[in-house]
């Protein structure tokens, strides 16, 4: 039995920590701990996000853990709809984002190769031994909770995965898929070193604009969305050999 008096004091001196933190310093499940952290918000008693917890009053909540409170439940129905594809034994590229860092809960327990450039990402999966982690080196982008630069190209020149899951800020079918970063290098590589690129964005992203492309509608295989985004925009993309899975 976990002592929930524990865990708080705990996330109270360590101000933020992950799901990971509390399996390993309490010895207890992934399942306990995100139940613990559950009890405690309900409580009053700290402040949730997906992959641990902050005390209340802590005001280092990034930019990608905010938008993981939005349309959450769409969100979590497309992460697991990506997580079915995945094979046992497959090399996966999971990126940075509100919608793809779902995907982590869904594949614990695959023996899997995960290569990520997100904090998230990795503390969520780092306490599975049957996860084998690569870690993409770059400058830390503190809003976003991701490493990118050039570093992550030469990374990746002698990497090579099975599928790519990456999100978007926004997407339609003329441009395709944009990020408001400019980091298009970082996707260009991630592109070039996967066999199925995986596109995973609510119907809430559609063309609300950005600055970079992503990726090109032709550059993925798989759109993972919700039943909110118009028929007529699925058959668009279907048309450009897209395709569409609808949560």
């Amino acid at each position: 039995m976990y002592d929930r008096t524990a865990i708080l004091a705990y996330i109270n001196r360590k101000r933020h920590v992950t799901i990971g933190d509390l399996c390993e310093n309490f010895e207890i499940s992934d399942s306990t701990a995100r139940r613990a952290v559950a009890q405690l918000e309900k409580l009053g008693k700290c402040s949730r996000f997906h992959g641990g917890a902050f005390a209340l009053g802590h005001v280092g909540k990034t930019q990608v853990m905010t938008r993981q409170a939005t349309n959450t439940a769409e969100k979590i129905k497309i992460a697991k709809a990506a997580a079915s594809i995945i094979h046992d034994d497959a090399t996966c590229i999971i990126l940075s984002g509100s919608t793809v860092g779902y995907i982590c809960r869904f594949i614990k327990e695959k023996p899997l190769t995960v290569i990520t450039n997100s904090v998230l990402v990795f503390d969520e999966l780092r306490v599975y031994s049957d996860i084998k982690l690569i870690i993409l080196g770059g400058f830390y982008n503190h809003d976003e909770e991701e490493l990118g630069g050039g570093i992550i190209n030469t990374n990746l020149d002698y990497l090579r995965a099975d599928y790519l899951f990456m999100g978007a800020s926004s997407f339609d079918e003329r441009s395709g898929f944009i990020n408001r970063n400019l980091s298009v290098d970082v996707y260009r590589a991630c592109l070039n070193a996967c066999d199925t690129a995986c596109m995973l964005v609510d119907s809430s992203k559609y063309a609300v604009g950005g600055t970079s492309i992503a990726a090109r509608p032709e550059q993925i295989k798989y759109l993972f969305t919700d039943s909110k985004l118009d028929a007529k925009i699925i058959k668009h993309f279907q048309r450009k050999n897209i395709e569409v899975i609808v949560t």
